[in-house]
């Protein structure tokens, strides 16, 4: 399954209850006219590390790129978006609390290591449907192992 099934089914678990797109930056900005808000963009994960580990597991890691967004008036300025980019950043400061205890079968999903800084910036603007928020860049692993016959 890929890890951006994951990555929606995290963000809909989210109080907020946003709706989830996935693309390319074009695909997402045709794809936002249409959209209700608020919303989590998720962009192509890019790299992903892929790490050999000695007990015969693969750890991968890769950054992930979202963006939390509520559509807002053309004509606001800055100052009158600060309570979205406040409630955004709360959705984004959720969304990592949940990813980190995410679990498929009997284990978690996801490893966020304590330490590890996530990227989070205001987002104003963004879009032709006019959308603010918060961008988020964060680093996700997983541990793949499997029994392979030689």
């Amino acid at each position: 399954m890929p890890i951006r099934n994951q990555i929606e089914a995290i963000t809909q678990s989210l109080t907020e209850q946003p709706n989830f797109i996935y693309g390319t930056v074009n695909e997402i900005n045709q794809l936002a006219d249409d959209a209700s808000f608020p919303c989590v963009f998720m962009y192509p994960l890019q790299p992903i590390d892929v790490s050999p580990q000695v007990n015969g597991s693969v750890d991968n890691s890769f950054s992930v790129y979202l963006e939390f967004l509520y559509k807002t008036e053309f004509d606001q300025y800055t100052s009158g978006n600060e309570d979205y980019v406040n409630q955004a950043l709360r959705m984004a400061n959720e969304f990592i609390v949940k990813a980190s205890k995410y679990r498929e079968g009997d284990g978690r999903y996801f490893r966020i290591k304590a330490g590890d800084k996530a990227k989070c910036l205001p987002v104003y603007n963004k879009f032709d449907v006019n959308s603010t928020g918060v961008s988020l860049t964060i680093t996700l692993a997983t541990m793949y192992s499997e029994n392979f016959v030689s």
